[in-house]
């Protein structure tokens, strides 16, 4: 799974860049205001990603 994440201050978006395979918590820094960011992963969120990803139909 892969986080995107927006910044409460000035409302930039952006990926996580590493993979979060299980329940975590962490922080970031914006990449616009270099406010830091505490992002927290729950298991319901990993279960959301996950079957997302099944749902998914391959590109033929």
């Amino acid at each position: 799974m892969r986080a995107v994440v927006t910044c409460e201050a000035c409302g930039f978006r952006q990926e996580v860049a590493r993979e979060i395979p299980q329940p975590t918590s962490f922080h970031i820094i914006c990449h616009r205001c270099e406010q830091s960011l505490r992002v927290s992963v729950t298991p319901a969120d990993i279960r959301t990603a996950e079957a997302m990803l099944r749902t998914r139909s391959p590109i033929a």
